[in-house]
């Protein structure tokens, strides 16, 4: 079927052609059944009022970059210099395959109210969706995306929503980099109900960052879970944590609130705070730290575990989490430096290791914590 606002890539001889083909007011391009591959990037220039939708058959509507240049699979470009710009863009129901020498999936510069929804990414060298320049109302849903270099970029977006999608390495795949990376001008962000694993470096990257919603997540087999640095006004809540290190503070972060997580095999920290040069002002509460069920298997080969160590952070409240198994070097501990921290009402159980130590510049307010004998 062809129309002038619904395009079929079999009707016009190629997906470029069917873009080119877009009238001013835009429409759909259509991608049925089948593999289309490419060797050269497909470019989408947008104007003010003409929107967007590109949409295939389900997963069997699949877009091979075979490129090994570094190129990107589609170069989508939306009114430069616009933060409201009139313009929907949506991706949908489509498979986007790469190489370890491809560039990015989808490099969208400007992009607003944009949406990629059910598709399936694959083995590109660079980011499987990558938001660039101005940005603004993206959402990027129930997407699979495995052995890409990373999964998700974004820099100066505002109102960013991830939800349902699920990422992953491949073995004998690609060296990945971390999965996610917001960087520091984006703004209201929130990645909420994914499932992100077995990457090679950091699940996600917070560098610089701010106003960012990190919610019900599972992140599993990464360095570092969540990594944060210079970053501020975070809720990171009711996350399932399971890896070296859960939450890691690096440098001046600022009002941080770190609840309701589970976090297990935590072999360096559940919640690690490092050069915050008195920064802080942070609430860790209700978080569960503990070895996995599955401690005595042979193949967990690092036994080890640690807890909470707030560094050189001021004005914390470190409230009723539960600490278990803990073997070094303590459970739970301030300083040297810093101060000014409530501690209270935590129980730490089973430790092998130093229970709580306490070593500020400032006094500190600990009562009420429930320790096992070493």
């Amino acid at each position: 079927m062809r129309s002038d606002t619904w395009i079929n890539v079999a009707e016009v001889g190629g997906i470029q052609q069917a873009i080119d083909a877009l009238p001013d007011q835009g429409g759909t391009v259509y991608l049925p059944t089948g593999t289309w591959e490419i060797d050269q990037t497909l470019e989408i220039a947008l104007n003010e009022g003409q929107h967007f939708f590109m949409v295939g058959d389900g997963r069997s509507s699949v877009i091979v970059n075979t490129s090994t240049s570094g190129d990107p699979l589609m170069h989508l470009v939306g009114v430069e210099d616009s933060w409201w710009p009139d313009l929907k863009i949506t991706i949908r129901d489509l498979t986007f395959v790469g190489n370890h020498q491809s560039g990015d999936a989808l490099a969208m510069e400007w992009p607003n109210d944009a949406m990629v929804d059910a598709c399936f990414f694959i083995g590109h060298g660079g980011t499987a969706v990558n938001c660039m320049r101005n940005s603004s109302n993206v959402t990027v849903r129930d997407c699979w995306m495995r052995d890409c270099k990373r999964a998700l970029a974004a820099e100066n977006l505002h109102h960013l929503t991830m939800h349902g999608c699920q990422t992953r390495s491949l073995n004998e795949g690609q060296e990945q980099d971390e999965h996610v990376y917001i960087n520091w001008n984006c703004r209201e962000v929130r990645i909420v109900g994914n499932h992100f694993a077995y990457g090679h470096a950091e699940g996600i990257i917070l560098d610089g960052t701010a106003q960012q919603v990190i919610s019900g997540n599972t992140l599993e087999g990464f360095r570092e879970q969540i990594l944060a640095i210079n970053a501020r006004d975070m809720v990171i809540a009711d996350n399932y944590l399971h890896g070296t290190k859960s939450v890691h503070l690096r440098g001046e972060c600022h009002g941080f609130s770190i609840t309701g997580n589970t976090m297990i095999n935590a072999t360096e920290g559940g919640v690690v705070i490092e050069d915050a040069q008195g920064s802080g002002g942070h609430v860790i509460a209700n978080n569960v730290i503990r070895k996995s069920v599955y401690r005595d298997i042979d193949y967990i080969k690092d036994k080890r575990m640690a807890g909470i160590d707030l560094g050189d952070a001021a004005n914390c409240v470190v409230n009723a989490n539960v600490i278990e198994d803990v073997t070094e070097p303590v459970a739970l501990s301030a300083g040297p430096g810093g101060g000014g921290h409530i501690i209270t009402g935590n129980r730490v159980i089973q430790q092998a290791a130093e229970a709580l130590t306490v070593d500020c510049v400032t006094p500190c307010e600990v009562s009420g914590n429930l320790f096992d004998s070493v």
